[in-house]
């Protein structure tokens, strides 16, 4: 069971670090390679951390697949 906690500190630093890449950028460089992380992990934290202006609304559930499958891929 993927029970891993969300890189939080991670991804202020990598939105600190890049000021003009938007939340959503910032957070898929967060949590790539993080094998750890629930699927509701990764949706709670996308809730939280992304600028809505950033995505378009209809399109959550295809980006959360992305983000699932982000997730799950080898550093």
């Amino acid at each position: 069971m993927n029970t891993g906690r969300f890189p939080l500190i991670e991804f202020q630093e990598i939105s600190r670090l890049n000021p003009y890449w938007s939340s959503w950028v910032c957070f898929c460089e967060a949590i790539w390679g993080k094998k750890n992380l629930s699927k509701r992990t990764i949706k709670q934290y996308f809730k939280r951390l992304t600028d809505k202006d950033d995505y378009v609304q209809n399109e959550k559930r295809e980006l959360l697949n992305y983000l699932y499958k982000l997730s799950s891929h080898s550093e």
